[in-house]
């Protein structure tokens, strides 16, 4: 028995000594699996190490003095308690929105309503108002004031609490809650107005109508945002996304049909122009029209104030509001094309590269206000001569007519005072013309009841020859907003504009602007169009000549110019010369077919069908066309020990020869790490710390104030301040947005963009000013300013020709030398010459086949060259190594690439071996990255004894931590294994007995 026991015991035994070596073993494997992935992780996490310390906290670097020396500072927060700054920030909105707002329509003075009066909203979006747009752009909406709240303030309205409710609560259908996230790969299809139908109102909701019957107030919203554009056609609920739906016309057609209101209001909130013909329509009913655009976070309080009257609306419309939003030349190419031979493409140079796709402006010069105002004119100059009147983009009717095709112009806008909405007199006093341009004074006078501000525009028309240069028939040259005229009060205003302001830039003959001899006419109008009738008036024209309207010959001045003048001086004092040929499809050898106003049954058809050139593939493919320059020796002096650092150079001229010491410190890899990593990361050898660039136009919305950790403030839609027309209020916003980025930490600003709205259905038109380039031009000046004069970078954006974000990644843009120029370069060129841009942000797009940071011609030629610029040249998010070439950018001029993510940096690494070419170019772009830093906040604090040391983050310690505290379970668990093999080894071993 006592022999079976240990029998059993020995089992036991060693069955628990395999268990317990199993155990181990198991235990050192997973301990093992754990510490390779925790490995992986800190590895990846010192390469993002700047990306995840702004997002959890955690510092990278530290600053020592090493002497005493005073700091510097480029830009200080303006000394208020953040709460104050708080408050003032959000007057500012309301203050934007109420100068911004536009007042389209007002019968029998319906507005403004009284005080205390019982209003019904209605409308989805009545509970949902669109603040701005989607994207780079967003803003936090969490923080916005609604239109409720708004309305009800003070007791100003009493507003209906059942239709509210039932909008809060409405669970109807999927897909009936508005489409307000990301743009990016949203398909048609789910995109949504979502508007309730009116057969879900309860009896509640109808009954409620007779206690709040002063006024409907009805919004109709659309969102835009980035990485699409919006639906032409079907779309979640509905077509057209910018026509007004079936169930929201029921809405209207329900406040009408119940006979209970005695005021219809139609609000319209959106950034994007649509089509508002309805707004007259007997069978809606509706009384008045406010465009309130994307408010931002308080300005639905103003929507509430120009509704009771305590602000006298004066904004103007900054685009024009077509009858069809699909009736522009250049909506007829606007959307999805594919190169016919978008394989042979794929083949050459890879899926990744974007590159099979295309978009072509055979629109020319006439985008906007310059298609309808410039056809209209011939409707009445030379009908038959230009085929004005032809049925050739006719949308509205047969044949084309002005009435027909457009609901309201550009620059249009009424106010409070008046029963025909113009309150004010302008009389043109003088208009002088010289060498430097012209200068109108104009007498301005409050005739009507109210007080309030009227926005002054100044218009020019050029001599044109039929088949000769494409010339507008009007174009904005000018613009002032006076002060609060009391009825009765008068000012005079005076617009100076600069002669290139009205010159056409010919590129075929002179490759420089023009002014062509001939009668020159500059008139002051309400709007594009009633100053086009003034000139037409000017010119003996009447309605009998088929004008819809008497013009005033008095508003207009007369320049005749004998001799052609020809201004081929650059700003920086260069000779002028054509740098867009290979945009446009001639250079490759096709025909663009553009559209004339000598024929306008030249009316562009969409350009389909296009075939890419081996030319083109060449040139689509960037970086294989790249030639490296290898060689043993480096290109730069590198590593040098010269002490200097960033805090030394500030104040210094970019040519100053002390620049060659600090650049020749820098490493190859200090290079890379500036150029590719966004300067977001710190460089110890020349005491360069870790700044951030963050979004927008709205605001600094994804940073948070350092003082609280709330978000920053959300301005209004760029839309909304272009409609101010106001250079003052821009300025402030400058100031205002500087302000908030310092007191959020951040030195770079990716804002303000200022592209052109070429199309009413571009997605990011809410974060661009207008249509027309000389006014976003302005607007964008102001802002760049003021931002830098707080210290900032501010970089520009997006340049150049990303006026779509249909196939934005990538896309092939074919459009002339004269479009470029005038339209869509001239919304940057001010902010460049005159503000002394310090930054821009570049586009996804191509410029032809060449992606736009690629294009020379662009960043050398003009920026470099032209405009004598020493701004950084910032990709858009690089995200595409393919199409965003490394090799060359750097050639044509970018200086970096905008991303905090490894990829760029790991590849260029890998590629510049040694590339002199490489290296040359990226000591270069190191020099206009540091310089604009050195004289921004980024040196902030600094001194000239500053020097900077890499520290490690908290979390990257803890990482530290434990891995070694795995490695040395998992060491310890390996010699317990050992041990036990050993020992396991040593009692197994056989006794030989040998018996002889």
């Amino acid at each position: 028995m006592a022999h079976r026991n240990n029998d059993v015991r020995r089992e036991f035994m060693s069955t628990a000594k395999k268990r317990s070596g199993r155990g181990v073993r198991v235990g050192i494997a997973a301990i093992s699996t754990v510490f390779a992935l925790l490995a992986g992780a800190t590895t990846a996490g010192n390469t993002y190490s700047t990306l995840i310390s702004n997002s959890i906290g955690g510092t990278l670097y530290k600053t020592v003095e090493t002497g005493d020396a005073e700091p510097i500072s480029n830009g200080k927060d303006n000394g208020m308690s953040l709460s104050d700054w708080k408050q003032e920030a959000d007057e500012l909105v309301q203050e934007v929105a109420g100068e911004g707002i536009v007042m389209l329509k007002n019968d029998a003075s319906t507005l403004p309503l009284a005080k205390g009066s019982k209003v019904t909203l209605f409308g989805r979006s009545s509970v949902d108002l669109v603040y701005g747009g989607t994207g780079a752009g967003g803003i936090d909406t969490t923080k916005a004031v609604n239109l409720k709240d708004a309305m009800e303030t003070d007791g100003m309205f009493d507003v209906n609490d059942t239709m509210w409710d039932f909008y809060k609560t409405y669970d109807g259908k999927d897909g009936y809650i508005r489409s307000n996230g990301s743009y990016f790969g949203t398909k048609p299809e789910d995109l949504y107005v979502a508007e309730p139908p009116v057969s879900e109102y309860t009896d509640a909701v109808r009954q409620s109508y007779g206690d709040y019957s002063d006024a409907a107030v009805v919004v109709f919203s659309r969102v835009g945002g980035e990485g699409s554009d919006m639906p032409t056609g079907d779309f979640g609920d509905g077509t057209k996304y910018l026509s007004l739906q079936p169930q929201e016309k029921a809405v209207l057609k329900e406040i009408k049909d119940s006979g209970k209101f005695s005021k219809i209001i139609a609000l319209i909130n959106t950034s994007n122009a649509m089509e508002l013909s309805w707004v007259d329509q007997q069978e809606y009913g509706v009384n008045a029209c406010l465009w309130v655009g994307g408010v931002g976070q308080s300005g639905a309080r103003s929507i509430a104030k120009v509704l009771d009257g305590e602000i006298n609306p004066s904004g103007r419309l900054v685009d024009t509001y077509a009858t069809d939003s699909m009736s522009s030349p250049a909506m007829q190419n606007f959307g999805d094309y594919t190169f016919s031979n978008a394989d042979d493409i794929v083949k050459q140079v890879g899926e990744a590269n974007n590159g099979t796709k295309y978009v072509v402006y055979r629109e020319g010069i006439y985008v906007g206000y310059r298609y309808y105002e410039t056809r209209y004119a011939d409707s009445v100059l030379d009908p038959n001569g230009t085929n004005a009147s032809s049925s050739a983009g006719a949308f509205a009717a047969d044949t084309w007519k002005y009435d027909d095709e457009v609901t309201y112009p550009f620059g249009y806008g009424l106010s409070y005072g008046a029963d025909d909405g113009d309150p004010y007199d302008e009389q043109l006093v003088s208009a002088k013309v010289d060498d430097s341009g012209v200068t109108a004074t104009i007498k301005v006078t409050n005739t009507g009841t109210a007080a309030g501000k009227d926005v002054v525009q100044l218009y020019a028309q050029q001599p044109y020859t039929k088949g000769g240069l494409e010339k507008s028939a009007v174009q904005l040259i000018g613009f002032d907003k006076t002060d609060v005229l009391q009825p009765g009060e008068s000012t005079e205003v005076t617009i100076t504009s600069d002669r290139k302001n009205f010159a056409t830039y010919d590129s075929d003959d002179t490759q420089a602007y023009v002014l062509d001899a001939g009668e020159y006419l500059f008139a002051v109008g309400d709007s594009a169009h009633d100053a086009l009738n003034n000139m037409l008036a000017k010119q003996g024209k009447t309605v009998a000549d088929g004008m819809d309207a008497a013009g005033d010959a008095d508003q207009a001045a007369v320049w005749n110019n004998a001799e052609r003048v020809v201004m081929d001086t650059a700003y920086s004092g260069e000779k002028l010369s054509n740098k867009f040929e290979a945009a446009g499809l001639e250079h490759y050898g096709k025909k663009t077919g553009y559209l004339t106003r000598a024929d306008w049954t030249t009316f562009p058809e969409s350009y389909t069908d296009l075939e890419a050139t081996d030319e083109m593939i060449s040139d689509i493919n960037a970086a294989g066309t790249y030639e490296p320059e290898n060689s043993d020796e480096s290109p730069v002096v590198t590593g040098a020990k010269n002490d200097k650092t960033i805090a030394q150079m500030a104040g210094l001229d970019f040519d100053d020869p002390e620049w060659d010491k600090i650049l020749d410190q820098l490493t190859v890899d200090e290079m890379l790490t500036l150029v590719m990593r966004s300067a977001k990361t710190a460089i110890p050898s020349i005491a360069y710390p870790a700044v951030q660039l963050t979004d927008g136009p709205q605001g600094n919305n994804n940073r948070k104030y350092v003082e609280d950790g709330t978000s920053a403030t959300g301005f209004c839609a760029e839309t909304v301040s272009a409609a101010t027309f106001n250079r003052d209020l821009l300025k402030r916003i400058g100031d205002a947005k500087g302000e908030d980025w310092i007191r959020t930490d951040t030195i770079g600003s990716y804002s303000p963009a200022v592209n052109t709205h070429r199309t009413p259905y571009a997605g990011r038109n809410y974060e661009y000013y207008a249509e027309d380039g000389y006014l976003a031009g302005e607007m964008g000046y102001e802002e760049v300013v003021a931002m830098q004069a707080r210290g900032l970078i501010t970089t520009i954006k997006h340049f150049v020709l990303n006026d779509q974000e249909t196939n934005r990644i990538g896309v092939c843009t074919f459009a002339n030398e004269q479009s470029i120029r005038e339209i869509y370069l001239k919304a940057f060129e001010k902010a460049f010459t005159e503000g002394k841009a310090n930054g821009t942000m570049g586009a996804f797009n191509r410029i032809g086949a060449r992606w736009s940071g690629a294009y020379e011609p662009l960043m050398r030629g003009v920026v470099r060259g032209e405009w004598g610029s020493t701004a950084i040249i910032d990709t858009d998010i690089a995200i595409n190594t393919s199409e965003q070439s490394v090799q060359a950018g750097l050639v044509a001029g970018t200086t970096m690439w905008a991303t905090s993510q490894a990829g760029f940096y790991q590849h260029a690494s890998e590629i510049i071996g040694k590339d002199a070419k490489m290296i040359r170019n990226l000591r270069e772009a190191s020099h206009y990255v540091l310089y604009n830093l050195a004289n921004s906040n980024a040196v902030n604090g600094l001194t000239t004894m500053t020097r900077v040391y890499k520290t490690t983050p908290y979390w990257l310690a803890i990482a530290y931590a434990a891995l070694a505290l795995l490695a040395l379970v998992d060491l310890l668990l390996i010699a317990v294994m050992v041990r036990r093999y050993v020992r396991v080894k040593h009692v197994a071993k056989p006794v030989v007995t040998i018996v002889k």
